[in-house]
């Protein structure tokens, strides 16, 4: 049998129970009483949902030495009239402190409060849920999904196709192994793609991506961006659409990547055979490519107009190793390393009319 008083939850044989009454302190008594109460129709799954071993007192799952306390144990759900079974590895919990919650082998659904959480799902599709406060989260085996909440928080999604949301706060997303999808939320995130082939979304506030192993697709959303693609053929979009326009900083890393150029955003396709795609009637600064390879890098122009623009080509007077290109004499990208590139190297993809050169139009 596991007690745990502060929690207002216990674990008997295995089973999740809550309480109706949580540490009720009185100055006359200087010992603990716990009184269960059981109904034999409530079916109570079996589970191990609870760690509390050598956390300290104050402020966490534990009980302090001195404790004053009447609790009232009763299975969660149980009716006197109706047979209940919640899900196995249930837990869910509005304590105040600091939890460590442990889940089962089976398909758990584990939330922590308002304190600062540890919970781990272990074996099983799970969902966790940290709440408020800076919370760690671990779906370890199995498809799980976890959500940071408030807070600044730290999830890690380990085996499998996992999906993870920082929610608010400065939050750190790692996916480890399988194919996962990462959501940093609000604020500044990091997020950590691992193996497998990842999505990765910032979101708004100044993010940081990287996919690392495996055919990924990261996005940068609002907010000034840093964009690492890793290994692999990935897609690195820094077009967020912003009225105001930011700097992202993108990087495709190894591999034959496709990578969005939003505007003013710093682009580097890395080693391989990379795409740029860049707006063609940009409202704001242009983008710098920075090591655009002429005869094996491309260049895509997006148009979403009837007629075809008049795309040229120049060198930057200040900086002849910059090669400039203007769609309809405004400048929208310049690129270093591009000796060479002639209008036949430019692509322009319509969204009307489909891809064409930008030599014929």
């Amino acid at each position: 049998m596991f007690l745990f008083g502060l929690l207002g939850l216990a674990a008997i044989g295995g089973a999740a129970y809550a309480m109706s009454d949580v540490l009720l302190p009185s100055e006359e008594d200087e010992t603990d009483t716990d009184v269960i109460e059981d109904e034999e129709t409530a079916d109570v799954s079996q589970g191990n949902l609870l760690e509390t071993d050598d956390m300290p007192s104050e402020g966490n799952l534990v009980e302090p030495d001195t404790t004053t306390a009447t609790d009232e144990i009763a299975p969660e759900d149980s009716a006197p009239d109706a047979e209940k079974t919640p899900s196995a590895g249930t837990v869910l919990s509005d304590y105040e402190g600091n939890l460590v919650i442990a889940g089962a082998e089976g398909d758990d659904v584990l939330a922590g409060g308002a304190g600062n959480d540890q919970i781990n799902g272990y074996g099983g599709d799970d969902t966790v849920v940290g709440g408020d406060g800076n919370d760690v989260l671990f779906g370890d085996q199995g498809t799980d999904k976890l959500t940071g909440g408030a807070g600044d928080d730290t999830l890690h999604g380990q085996d499998d196709a996992d999906s993870l949301d920082g929610g608010t706060g400065d939050d750190a997303l790692f996916g480890h192994h399988g194919d996962d999808r990462l959501t940093g939320g609000s604020n500044e995130d990091e997020l950590y793609g691992g193996q497998g082939n990842d999505i990765l979304a910032g979101d708004a506030g100044e993010d940081s991506l990287q996919g690392g192993a495996g055919d990924d697709r990261l996005a940068g959303g609002a907010g000034a961006d840093a964009l690492f693609g890793g290994d692999g053929d990935d897609t690195v979009d820094g077009s967020d659409g912003e009225d105001t326009p930011s700097t992202d900083f993108l990087n495709g890393g190894a591999g034959d990547d496709t990578i969005l150029a939003g505007l003013g955003d710093i682009a580097t396709g890395g080693a391989g055979d990379d795409t740029f795609l860049l707006d063609g009637a940009p409202a704001g600064p242009e983008v710098t490519v920075t090591d655009f390879a002429h005869g094996q890098d491309k260049l895509l122009v997006s148009w979403d107009q009837p007629e075809a623009p008049e795309i040229s080509i120049e060198q930057n007077a200040d900086d002849p190793d910059m090669t400039q290109v203007l769609v309809n004499g405004q400048l929208v990208a310049q690129l270093l390393g591009a000796e060479g590139l002639t209008l036949d190297d430019i692509e322009l993809v319509s969204t009307l009319s489909g891809p064409q050169s930008a030599a014929t139009g």
